[in-house]
This record gives structure tokens, sequence and C-alpha cells, in this order.
């Protein structure tokens, strides 16, 4: 095992304008920096790493599934209905273009399929032991029922960072991939704002709604040591992770 983080106590914290955040070593756990970590709050469409990981566990990469049905609904990665894709490029739409559209591929896209495969979502949240976590949607729309936390969602993406598909989906800023005819192509181009422009950033994902206001989960590599951070219900997603990029390289070190 790496050296655990070690914080220099006389550098003050980041200010964080998110209504919580979470900063976890990935490698031990470890919580480095939080905010009320365990508040309950609106995921928006980081609820996708939850319907990829699931995906993912019940699904190889190159199972193929045809599309019933477009999916006008949010953002989505224009998938027409008859088109036949792999589980890995809907994994790909979902993640880095947040494409509910796939989303709805992946779930099931019939109501019964559905219902089945968020109680599937719900189920492995519960076997992480994640008590301040529930989905009532695939996607991350808006619903009472529907939560989780800064620290939930860091341990989420920490577990889900485990499988190749994901950890490779999520690192990457612009790709075009297409369906297994090869006659249907999709530009997907990353959410996340801070990959390729801040060194640091490799993933993982974005979210965001009028309710929820803004969300990020970053992953971060810090001279080798890999960081996950966790801002939720922010006004400005992007800065606060900054800001916890230049506090961690100022006050963290790893190691005697």
């Amino acid at each position: 095992m790496k050296p655990l983080p070690r914080v220099n106590k006389f550098i003050a914290q980041p200010k964080v304008f998110a209504k919580a955040a979470v900063v976890m070593d990935e490698e031990s756990g470890t919580i480095i920096f939080s905010k009320n970590p365990d508040l309950r709050l609106h995921p928006a469409s980081i609820t996708k790493i939850a319907t990829a990981a699931v995906a993912l566990n019940l699904y190889p990469a190159e199972e193929i599934i045809t599309v019933k049905n477009a999916y006008p609904i949010g953002k989505n990665m224009e998938l027409i209905a008859g088109e036949v894709i792999t589980v890995g490029n809907l994994v790909y739409g979902l993640l880095v273009h947040s494409a509910n559209d796939a989303a709805y591929v992946l779930a099931g896209q019939s109501e019964n399929e559905v219902k089945k495969f968020i109680l599937e979502m719900n189920n492995f949240v519960e076997q992480l032991n994640l008590r301040n976590t529930h989905f009532a949607n695939f996607d991350g729309e808006d619903d009472e029922n529907h939560y989780s936390s800064a620290w939930d969602l860091a341990y989420l993406a920490k577990k889900a960072l485990e499988n190749k598909t994901f950890s490779e989906a999520v690192r990457i800023n612009e790709i075009t991939i297409k369906s297994v005819d090869e006659k249907t192509e999709h530009k997907l181009v990353s959410t996340n704002e801070l990959l390729g422009v801040i060194t640091e950033v490799r993933g993982v994902k974005t979210g965001w709604t009028p309710e929820s206001g803004e969300s990020f989960v970053g992953l971060l590599d810090l001279n080798g040591h890999q960081v996950i951070t966790v801002v939720l219900n922010s006004s400005d997603r992007f800065g606060d992770t900054k800001r916890i990029i230049a506090w961690l390289k100022e006050a963290v070190l790893w190691g005697d």
C-alpha cells in the first residue's frame, strides 16, 4: 500500500461554496477533507456513475444491444431506433457525453426492465453500505426519493473505477463511436471542463439540474497518488474543484 496522506493543518482549508464536499484518497479510502459529507442531496447526472457500474456488472462490455426507440428526454447522444451497439459504447456515451438515451437503453428500455434495473442500482449501493443514497431513476432527474451524499458518491466512484471500461471512459475528452454495423456514428464530447485543461484531472462525472445546482466528481493524479473529489450543490463546481486541487498540492503530503 502507498503511504497515507498527511495534511498540514497550518494551511487554511479550501474555500468551497458547494453545500457538501469530500476529498478521498482512492487507495486507502482516507478522507482528506470534508464539508457536510453525509448530507443527502440530489446527485443529478452523477447518478450515471451507478448506472454505468451496474450495467457493467450485469453485462460484458462486448454484449450487443438493439435500440428499440429514441429517448429524447434531456441530453442525449442521438441513438436511433434499430441501431445495434455494444454495452461498452453505451457506457462511453453515458460517462463521456452524459447521454440520457444511453442510460435508458442500458436500463432495459421497457417499464418493467427499467424498474428492475433501478432496483439493481439500489441493491448495489446497499451492498456497499451507502446509507445516504437511494435512486428513483437511472439518469438523475429530480425526485424527492432520489438522493446521495458526498461521502457516498466518493466511495461509489472508488468502487466503479475498479472496472477497466469505466476507468477508461471517464478519462476521455472526445471520441467518436460507431454502431456495430458502422453505419451510425456518434461524436461524444466530455462534459468535464477540467479534463485536458487541469493536468491532474483524470475524470469522472458532472451533474446539474435547476434543483440540485452544479455537482462534480473528480479523479486526480497527484504525483502518482489518486484522489477522488466530490462537490455537490455548488454554484461553481469547477472553481470549487480548482481550489481543492490547489490546496491539495500545497497542504497534503504522502508518507513520513
